[in-house]
């Protein structure tokens, strides 16, 4: 897609610098994870500092930004220099809409022409390994790739340009959705779905509109995910999870999420979009993380506690209650309130 291509989107946009910028644009991409010739989005002052430290990497991968309006008109004069240094700058009068509105197009341009209605092994682009065992009514994408030992039971689906490590395990009825890697020594129970779109919807004039997810899911060595668990895929880079993490039954990980390594996670947790999970948490069951939670290493999170949202706790927390507090704090609480109760 071409720069002046973006106003048949959103006929706000107004070029700020280089409009003429020659190149194509080749995709949107998260300030954490910027791709080469690709589009990011600054809507207030915490996505202009994600993009401050990165930069020097933005601006090699030559990243263009489109970029709130009315913020842009009280950014300061360093910081309008700085963004000026990019290949190309926009704005736009409502940044959110415009995201919305832009990733349906390029949705469309990545998975233009995908097959996911002929095995792929009838049309030679798979890459199975002899010692893979795929049982009967086992359907599998184009351009996917099977390890070495890798077992597959009946009634998966393992759609278009998944990679599967050696050595995992994929149990019945699992639905592993297009532009997956799933690590070594994994395994994935029954039920559970991998890589469906998150919830992520821009409200609107009465309606709310679709953002349309393409980041995949990243999934490292020695992962054990449980029956009828969900983890979305991130909508312009990928959700993770990391190595010798344990998932258990009917788990929700949306869209963006980062898992660190060694994490438990027990049956029921809610993680919303963009939470950060540091190595070795431990979460209880029917707690529930909000949207940009970020945990630190060795954090104890209580069965039903509440995150709340933007929530930062530190390397080796206890926390429990609703909302979630220092563990301390909470047990007080119920002694207090037992103590007024028997008054």
């Amino acid at each position: 897609m071409k720069l002046q291509d973006l106003v048949r989107y959103d006929q706000s946009l107004k070029f700020i610098h280089n409009p003429e910028w020659p190149e194509e644009i080749l995709a949107i991409s998260a300030l954490d994870a910027p791709t080469e010739k690709s589009i990011v989005f600054v809507k207030n002052s915490k996505f202009l500092n994600r993009l401050k430290e990165k930069s020097d990497e933005i601006a090699l991968l030559k990243v263009g930004a489109i970029i709130d309006e009315k913020f842009f008109s009280g950014v300061s004069p360093e910081d309008k220099i700085l963004l000026q240094k990019l290949p190309w700058l926009a704005t736009s009068s409502n940044t959110p809409l415009c995201l919305t509105t832009l990733s349906k197009p390029f949705y469309e341009m990545k998975f233009r022409g995908m097959n996911s209605q002929v095995d792929g092994r009838q049309m030679g682009t798979t890459e199975i390994h002899p010692t893979a065992l795929i049982s009967q009514n086992v359907f599998i994408g184009e351009n996917v790739k099977i390890g070495v030992n890798v077992e597959i039971l009946p009634g998966a689906v393992i759609l278009p340009n998944v990679e599967i490590g050696d050595n995992t395990k994929i149990y019945s009825n699992v639905t592993v959705y297009p532009f997956t890697k799933i690590g070594r020594s994994c395994r994935i129970h029954s039920g559970t779905a991998i890589g469906a779109d998150g919830f992520g919807y821009t409200f609107h004039q009465g309606q709310h509109h679709k953002i349309w997810h393409m980041g995949g899911v990243e999934i490292s060595n020695d992962v054990e995910i449980g029956t009828n668990t969900s983890i979305d895929q991130g909508t312009f880079s990928p959700t993770k999870i990391g190595a010798g993490t344990r998932i258990d039954n009917l788990v929700q990980i949306a869209h963006n999420c980062k898992i660190g390594k060694g994490c438990i996670i027990c049956g029921q947790v809610g993680l919303a979009g963009s939470v950060t999970l540091e190595d070795f948490v431990v979460i209880g069951g029917q707690a529930a993380i909000g949207p940009d939670a970020h945990i630190g290493m060795g954090t104890q999170i209580g069965g039903k506690a509440g995150v709340m949202e933007g929530a930062v706790w530190p390397a080796g927390s206890k926390i429990a209650g609703f909302p979630a507090r220092d563990l301390r704090e909470w047990l007080r609480g119920l002694a207090l309130t037992k103590k007024l109760a028997e008054k």
